[in-house]
């Protein structure tokens, strides 16, 4: 009984004593007032008529790097919401990405998710154009029960390794 008490007030007060790291994973929203004139430039000739939700600095390549790597806009282009582009300082526009319904994503692609990952169901994709050097991919969202995982596969539905993706895309998937 005494083992019982003591093992009851341990496991109330244990979370007490320790503590979780707290991890934000997602980029700061900043104004459009801090994103260069070089971005904004282009981003008004490349996607004219888009609206822009929201800008968010990209800083470094882990937690103590605070050198700025890129700007990402969130717009709507056509009226369809999901689309996002990405810039470095001077304006070069480094990929554009676009939301894509399970639905429509190509046969292709649909046909080879169907055999690589049949136990998991499809929730829908971003179509990523990288520019430098040109490459066009499918970032898949995939789900299982509570596992959620992304898949990458080229235009004609060959799965990319993720070690063989542009350092852009790994970037803008963690």
């Amino acid at each position: 009984m005494k083992n019982s008490t003591l093992l009851i007030i341990l496991l109330l007060f244990f979370p007490l004593f320790t503590k979780a790291q707290d991890v934000n994973l997602s980029q700061p929203t900043i104004a459009e007032s801090e994103v260069p004139q070089a971005v904004l430039t282009n981003q008004d000739t490349l996607f004219p008529g888009g609206f822009i939700s929201e800008w968010q600095l990209q800083k470094g390549f882990d937690a103590t790097d605070d050198k700025a790597v890129r700007y990402i806009s969130k717009f709507e282009e056509d009226g369809n919401p999901g689309s996002s582009a990405s810039y470095l300082t001077d304006g070069t526009l480094i990929f554009h990405s676009e939301y894509m319904e399970a639905g429509t994503i190509p046969e292709t692609v649909r046909l080879k998710l169907q055999f690589d990952y049949k136990d998991f169901d499809v929730k829908y994709a971003d179509f990523i154009t990288v520019y430098f050097p040109e490459r066009e991919i499918y970032r898949v969202h995939l789900r299982k029960d509570t596992s959620v995982k992304h898949a990458f596969y080229d235009i004609n539905g060959n799965e990319i390794p993720e070690k063989a993706l542009p350092i852009e895309i790994i970037l803008f998937d963690r």
